[in-house]
């Protein structure tokens, strides 16, 4: 019986590498669009594959994080908070700025809010800062709440020792607080308490239930007021004047002597003789009322956020309002500032009152707040929503989030991709979106990215989103791991489950993180330098076929070094030179490109020159290697007309390049460079760039072929499609 043959193309990479169980899924759709491994490659808008970007060399740099700022309309800073400093950054990665010394000693943990002309700052061991920008030069200082009536502040307050009670001293001036259980720590000392809504600064701590302070607002009065007949009040009971509405809380009563013991919270200047005071379940006559000294109360409480109960650890902004959560000492608390200012944070029933609230099933911790037309609040045992896309003013009466997914969040920071919020889970290992979805009605929704990528995703650390200010036509997720390493997605069409394609980039080092600054992307790279680490700052560029590329000029002596685009300076000069040189990586081997052409590999000097480098025409790039590797889903089985599906062999592999110069097969084990040079070329010009369909045999017999294509010199490298001819 004759052979039967047929030649099986792939013409889209989009879903890039998935998951290697998928190995006897021949008839999925899941294989026919994606690919066994994708190291350091990219599914471009079109479905074909092509290498990631290389990265030119920016400087080398101690920090962990770049934020794009933009203080002013065609002002913007890339900005780093470090354990010392805040350093401005321009396009070149120079700096242009630094702001010292700063409150903090350790920048782990802070998170930035950059709201145009001002930076929210927050640091939760020690504050929350304001960095603002006018004339050209930056002013750090402490986040202060406006002023309230009477010298007060206008902050948010909470009860943090419910069930305590305390007493002042006196009224006003100087006192002494005494609480009945321990309730007070140094930490205290420069924070303020509230007795009866008015405001204590406190200035001392003698005991864990001893304390001095100053009273910033006249405290409330107690009194002792005596009625016209029996009474049959309850201590905690409130209690209202019909007439003044005078309001206060009982704390103490004489049956016999037909008193009561009240701490005012309304109307200070206490009930009238006559007038009818009612609770819950008795109402009097008063016979008499007289002010006496300042009762114990439980209706006290201190400022939400404090040396003692820490600062949020998230922020955001809606409408005007500033969200913060992650508080550490109340996990369930949402705090919202007023419409008014965000630094109003006097809470109310009025429609743009500040807002404090804990909220949420089972006393979730809200790690992360959102705006995304709605504001998502993203919880360890859930995601919640803030109805705000229609329009709606949020107001203390309508304060209502929801929850819409059971699944959590980890402390990983989310990112805006598009109309959704990406973000960890808080099982640390799935990547996933909140996002709206439906025909007439949308809702909220979360749906795994990873489930088909899982195997890339290793204690992810940090997720960089799409740049919305990128010329750049293809779409980019990134996912930095703690080992270094990237998960790279990207996506076509629209943004969902199977849409979405991710592969691993790696380099020689660690990545530890991707910013999405000045319309492109940063890295920042811990790299092994002459027997020591070295953190570098990179960009990402399609212009640089290496990692770590420094640009010299056309080859004509003299010539200015640049590195990435801008040129070298030593103490304010630019440096000429004769020859290109990488004083960045001593003791490296990088590779050279003279434009399109590879040189090979040179050792680098300790002072950064290389010996007997070639001699060729064209700008130069040094830099260091990486490999692009796209590895197939080997066709097993194929289709007879007379048979159905029987077992296949492939006995040829099949590959369109697209604008290549050089690029290698590896079928079964076996390697086999193609594309430069041809007969007749002028070898003394670089090789072509060639599109070309090449055919590679595939020799041996295996269960399971290893079929594939790779990068393995600089240069460029596309792949419009690949085939595998089988005989089955």
């Amino acid at each position: 019986m004759a052979r039967v043959k047929d030649t099986i193309w792939q013409r889209d990479f989009s879903l890039l590498e998935v998951r290697e169980d998928l190995l006897e899924a021949d008839d999925t759709d899941l294989r026919k669009r994606s690919l066994q491994s994708a190291r350091n490659c990219r599914a471009m808008a079109t479905r074909v594959l092509t290498q990631r970007p290389g990265t030119f060399y920016l400087r080398n740099l101690n920090f962990d994080r770049v934020i794009d700022v933009e203080p002013a309309d065609g002002v913007k800073f890339g900005m780093v908070t470090r354990d010392n400093d805040i350093l401005m950054l321009n396009e070149t990665g120079g700096t242009v700025a630094s702001i010292s010394p700063v409150p903090w000693s350790n920048a782990d943990g802070i998170w930035v809010l950059p709201l145009r002309d001002e930076v929210v700052i927050g640091d939760p061991s020690t504050g929350i800062y304001s960095l603002t920008y006018s004339g050209g030069s930056w002013t750090l200082q402490d986040f202060e709440f406006d002023e309230a009536p009477g010298g007060e502040k206008a902050q948010p307050y909470w009860v943090f020792k419910k069930g305590s009670r305390i007493r002042p001293s006196a009224r006003y001036g100087n006192i002494s607080i005494t609480a009945d259980s321990d309730v007070f720590s140094s930490g205290h000392i420069g924070s303020r308490i509230r007795y009866g809504q008015r405001e204590i600064q406190i200035t001392g701590v003698t005991t864990p239930r001893l304390a001095t302070g100053t009273v910033i607002s006249k405290l409330p009065p107690s009194f002792r007021i005596t009625m016209t007949g029996p009474i049959q009040y309850r201590i905690g009971e409130t209690v209202v004047g019909s007439d003044t509405n005078f309001q206060g809380v009982i704390v103490g009563f004489n049956e016999a002597n037909r008193t009561i013991d009240v701490v005012t919270t309304n109307f200070f200047d206490g009930p009238d003789n006559g007038e009818d005071l009612s609770s819950e379940s008795f109402t009097a006559v008063i016979q008499s009322k007289v002010e006496i000294s300042p009762l114990t109360s439980n209706i006290w409480d201190e400022q939400m956020m404090s040396a003692v109960h820490g600062w949020p650890r998230s922020a955001t902004s809606r409408g005007g309002r500033l969200f913060f959560v992650d508080f550490p000492a109340i996990p369930s608390m949402i705090a919202v500032s007023s419409a008014r200012s965000i630094r109003d944070w006097k809470t109310g029933s009025n429609d743009d009152d500040a807002i404090t609230r804990e909220i949420g099933s089972n006393a979730p911790q809200f790690r992360h707040a959102v705006d995304n037309g709605d504001v998502l609040l993203l919880a360890d045992k859930g995601c919640y929503y803030l109805n705000a896309r229609d329009g709606s003013t949020l107001t203390p009466q309508n304060f209502n989030p929801v929850r819409f997914d059971k699944r959590g969040a980890s402390r990983t920071p989310p990112v805006l991709v598009d109309a959704a919020v990406v973000f960890i889970e808080a099982n640390e290992k799935t990547v996933s979106a909140a996002l709206l979805s439906g025909n007439v009605y949308l809702k909220w929704t979360v749906r795994s990215l990873t489930l088909m990528h899982n195997h890339l995703i290793e204690d992810p650390v940090m997720i960089c989103g799409p740049n919305p200010e990128s010329s750049d036509t293809e779409n980019y997720l990134f996912i930095v791991n703690a080992d270094g390493t990237l998960a790279a997605a990207s996506w076509s069409d629209s943004f969902g489950d199977r849409d979405v394609g991710i592969a691993p980039w790696d380099t020689d080092g660690h990545y530890v993180g991707i910013f999405p600054v000045f319309g492109t992307y940063w890295c920042a790279v811990d790299r092994k330098i002459a027997g020591g680490t070295v953190r570098m700052l990179e960009r990402f560029s399609d212009e640089a076929w290496m990692d770590c590329t420094i640009v010299s000029g056309d080859g004509s002596a003299p010539q200015i070094l640049t590195i990435g685009g801008a040129p070298v300076t030593v103490q304010g000069e630019e440096v000429v030179v004769s020859e290109p040189g990488a004083t960045h990586l001593p003791g490296k081997n990088v590779a050279y490109m003279f434009g399109d052409a590879y040189a090979g590999e040179w050792p680098v000097n300790a002072d950064g020159t290389m010996d007997d480098e070639p001699d060729l025409d064209g700008e130069r790039q040094i830099g260091l290697h990486y490999d692009s590797r796209a590895k197939l889903w080997p066709v097993e089985v194929m289709q007879s007309p007379r048979l159905g599906l029987i077992k296949a062999r492939v006995y040829k592999l099949v590959a369109s390049m697209q604008n290549t110069v050089s690029w290698m097969a590896i079928c079964n084990g076996k390697s086999r460079v193609l594309g430069g040079y041809s007969v007749g070329d002028n070898l003394a010009l670089p090789p072509a760039r060639r599109t070309k369909v090449y055919k590679v045999p595939v020799f041996g017999a295996k269960d399971h072929p290893d079929l594939e294509i790779v990068k393995h010199q600089p240069g460029p490298w596309w792949v419009l499609a690949a085939a595998q001819e089988v005989q089955g």
